[in-house]
């Protein structure tokens, strides 16, 4: 079974509703880490999951990966959780924005209406060129606390097609290889230790950004080609005039621990709202 350390957290987004001849509005609720039931006893599971269980020999020793990466998993959510680390990346496709209530999250906004994503298409296929947030490349992987406080046990999703019966067959690789994981699991238990690192410290970004009241509420109409108007609210923003407000001392800290360049990734992919309202258009 593959194990890494420390604790996983809570995430939240945004949630849209639709009513006909009038504007959309957008607003927060929880989502991200707390979407679907695992189990019969109620434990919540991330946005995504459905079935997860630990890795193991015996259960999955069996079982393939696809490897023809679809992504229709996640075409009926209109945000996914980011980290600090990628934000310059999802910057450039996507606007970033902090969930209203707290402990506030970091959300990259992936459509206008409820249950919308407008970088997959119906095929499963993601944008191609765009970037896409390592929370939804982590899919169907994901850490879960192990029965000792500090451990965290790497799980998959079993109600993913990802996730196939068999091996040896096309365009498929092996879960186990003999009695080990194969290089691809140990790959992607890598990648599921680096961003449970990234979240962490994507926590302490965000709790600073909340303990200096350096956010604002943000609301935004977006008006697309075909005259529709969507007003997105329930979010916030980090407040530029507030943070460039802050004393010598806080601002040499932030530049320290990188923050700089996270916060002018957060204000510059605000742009990017509007991009949405084209895309919204396109996909009609």
């Amino acid at each position: 079974m593959a194990r890494q350390s420390r604790k996983r957290g809570k995430k939240e987004g945004p949630k849209v509703s639709n009513k006909k001849d009038e504007p959309v509005e957008a607003e927060a609720m929880e989502a991200a880490e707390t979407a679907a039931k695992a189990d019969s006893e109620g434990v919540r599971w991330p946005l995504f999951y459905n079935m997860p269980v630990p890795l193991s020999l015996e259960r999955h020793g069996d079982k393939s990966i696809n490897l023809e990466r679809r992504f229709g998993f996640a075409a009926n959510t209109n945000m996914v959780p980011v980290n600090m680390q990628e934000f310059s990346r999802v910057a450039i496709s996507y606007p970033i924005v902090f969930t209203e209530s707290a402990p506030a999250s970091a959300i990259a906004i992936l459509g206008l209406r409820q249950g919308q994503n407008l970088f997959v298409d119906d095929a499963g296929a993601w944008d191609g060129g765009v970037y896409v947030p390592a929370y939804v490349r982590r899919y169907p992987f994901i850490f879960s606390t192990g029965q000792e406080d500090e451990q965290l046990v790497l799980c998959v999703d079993e109600a993913d097609a990802l996730i196939v019966d068999g091996t040896g067959a096309e365009n498929t690789q092996a879960i186990y290889d003999g009695e080990e994981a194969s290089e691809t699991i140990k790959k992607m238990l890598e990648f599921c230790a680096a961003f449970h690192r990234q979240s962490l410290a994507t926590r302490e970004f965000v709790d600073e950004l909340e303990n200096r009241d350096l956010f604002r509420p943000g609301t935004v109409t977006i008006t697309n080609e075909s005259g529709e108007q969507f007003n997105l609210r329930g979010f916030r923003m980090v407040d530029e005039a507030k943070f460039n407000a802050l004393p010598d001392e806080a601002f040499l800290e932030f530049r320290r621990k990188g923050w700089l360049h996270a916060i002018t990734s957060h204000l510059v992919s605000v742009q990017n709202l509007a991009a949405l309202g084209f895309r919204s258009k396109a996909s009609e």
